[in-house]
């Protein structure tokens, strides 16, 4: 079994400023998030205000929860813990996985249309939303996302692999 402390581990973040290729096939994910809906929600609503919070020190406007950026990150953290299980933390830890579609098409399938820039920061191993914030705010392409002020909407995805390491996924847009 892994410990989720060694295995704390953050990837530069994507940002697409293009539209979605509409041809892209499908994700598919398992069939758990294995977190606690509850328990989720309010992680994932702590990862939104300390996110807002840094923006606020820079002077950016706070960002509003959109549900289809929250769907579409809530899809990929589980296609990573899923994928983890099978093949180890390190792989899963992408922006996109073998047979996923791209972060564009992935956030315009879940309902997030018409958007004009997109960007995501994933992360794994951090055990609270303080410390995967903090983990980001100390990388500067995650720093980049999260103070980007023409972001206006967030959306955040949490579900834990087998193994109990947490998959985080923070999606930005703009339309």
């Amino acid at each position: 079994m892994r410990s989720a402390l060694g295995a704390v581990s953050i990837l530069l973040a994507a940002t697409v400023l293009v539209a979605p290729a509409p041809t892209a096939t499908s994700v598919s994910v398992g069939p758990t998030d294995r977190v606690d809906a509850a328990r989720g929600a309010g992680v994932k609503q702590q990862v939104i205000d300390l996110t807002n919070a840094e923006r606020d020190k820079r002077g950016c406007s706070a960002l509003r929860a959109n549900a289809s950026l929250g769907e579409a990150a809530q899809k990929h953290s589980k296609k990573m813990a899923n994928y983890s299980d099978d093949h180890g933390w390190r792989e899963a830890l992408q922006h996109q996985l073998p047979g996923e579609a791209g972060l564009g098409t992935r956030i315009t399938r879940a309902g997030y249309r018409n958007w004009t820039l997109v960007g995501e920061n994933i992360a794994s191993g951090y055990p609270t939303a303080e410390a995967v914030v903090r983990g980001w705010m100390a990388s500067q392409g995650h720093r980049r996302n999260i103070l980007n002020c023409r972001f206006k909407h967030i959306g955040i995805g949490l579900a834990y692999d087998n193994d109990n390491l947490p998959f985080w996924t923070q999606d930005f847009g703009r339309r």
